[in-house]
């Protein structure tokens, strides 16, 4: 870009950032697990629903988890845009680029707190039969040679009173240990996410990526936390469901990349209401290939869809309530030199302030030993994330 700036990072910088995402109609905001990162993306200079369309050298985006469309949405059906303004923050260093904006000191005075009532909500969607439609998963995969797993989803959907701020929900997610948190906005939608799953990461050809599947709740004291830990560890289920994903991203690497390093064992990750079955995987990427060679080869991993993939893709698709949009798909960044990071968007929520809706996701793998009942404690447990940001400016009726 035209204008570069840097400086160290003032205690004002980051309250104004946030601000500044309520004052664009297109924005992206992108904090990294460890908070060593965050990356801000401000008004489109290009646009477009593929990447292939756009020529820049940051371009923030998300592809929809499949081929189904989302009325009335342009957002959850993909959305793709180079920033007029970029702005990273990192070892407390604020880094500004732009074509078209030369001084970032007084761009950033512009942004006013905008005064909001406090937004109110009540349920209007939930999937009651949710338990029963898995019991018949269960069944079916049973009763079926090939199918092994399939990640079944649901939407909770809230009426909302007002509209809800991007920088309040930012503000929100810092309750979310341990996880990424993404915020798309694109006119009146945006997508929220506080994922504890990395799709994918590249810098200087170097590839890391992880494979992060079966699941258990946190503990109320450390003993019974260590206790539901080791539970997970040792489940058959959960490492079945886990291997199956392993599996599956050392096969679609191995041909795009080079030193391919697997651990034999996947540790616990663990966040605010969840501990993850999770196994860190590193690599070189091969020249020919980009970063999005690599987000189109892993997605959906059996984490997020199933095995085999396409009987597990159309089971989805013929028995989910609804399209899924950006939910379980990735989103993220790249650069014009190929690097970028790329997430799984769940643990998220959509935001439609013309409907005045906020639809909340949650998924579980299904496997032949499921329990429907307990599958759906666990959607519960995943759907918490963002139940808990709303209600840092929502109050649940």
């Amino acid at each position: 870009m035209k204008y570069h700036f840097s400086r160290d990072l003032c205690d004002s910088d980051r309250a104004q950032l946030n601000r500044a995402l309520d004052f664009f109609n297109i924005t992206a905001y992108f904090k990294t697990v460890d908070g060593q990162e965050e990356l801000f993306g401000f008004g489109a200079q290009q646009e477009a629903d593929v990447p292939d369309k756009l020529n820049g050298t940051m371009i923030f985006g998300g592809y929809p988890f499949d081929q189904q469309v989302v009325e009335n949405s342009k957002l959850m059906n993909g959305i793709w845009f180079v920033p007029i303004i970029f702005v990273k923050i990192t070892q407390n260093i604020v880094i500004f680029e732009s074509d078209t904006v030369e001084n970032f000191n007084e761009w950033l005075t512009k942004f006013k707190t905008i005064a909001r009532s406090k937004v109110v909500s009540h349920v209007i969607t939930s999937e009651l039969d949710w338990t029963s439609r898995t019991q018949k998963l269960i069944n079916t995969i049973i009763s079926n040679d090939k199918l092994k797993k399939v990640v079944f989803g649901r939407q909770h959907q809230y009426a909302l009173s007002d509209t809800l701020l991007a920088s309040t929900l930012v503000h929100a997610l810092i309750t979310q240990k341990n996880t990424y948190h993404v915020i798309l906005k694109y006119q009146k939608e945006m997508f929220v996410s506080a994922t504890p799953e990395r799709l994918v990461k590249v810098t200087d050809g170097a590839v890391t990526t992880a494979a992060v599947a079966g699941t258990i709740r946190r503990g109320n004291t450390q003993t019974e936390d260590k206790l539901l830990g080791d539970m997970l560890l040792n489940s058959h289920k959960n490492q079945q469901e886990h291997r199956y994903v392993v599996n599956s991203i050392y096969q679609k690497l191995q041909n795009m990349t080079t030193s391919l390093n697997l651990p034999p064992q996947p540790i616990l990750l663990q966040n605010s209401q969840l501990q993850h079955l999770y196994t860190p995987i590193s690599a070189r990427l091969i020249k020919k290939y980009t970063v999005l060679d690599v987000v189109n080869a892993l997605h959906p991993t059996p984490a997020l869809g199933g095995v085999p993939q396409k009987q597990a893709l159309d089971y989805i698709k013929a028995h989910e309530r609804s399209p899924r949009g950006l939910f379980a798909a990735p989103i993220g960044y790249y650069t014009s030199n190929n690097s970028g990071e790329f997430v799984v968007g769940i643990r998220s929520m959509y935001i439609n302030h013309a409907a005045h809706t906020a639809t909340l996701f949650a998924g579980a793998g299904i496997v032949s030993d499921s329990n429907a009942t307990q599958e759906y404690q666990e959607t519960n447990l995943k759907l918490e994330p963002m139940r808990q940001l709303l209600k840092g400016d929502v109050n649940d009726n």
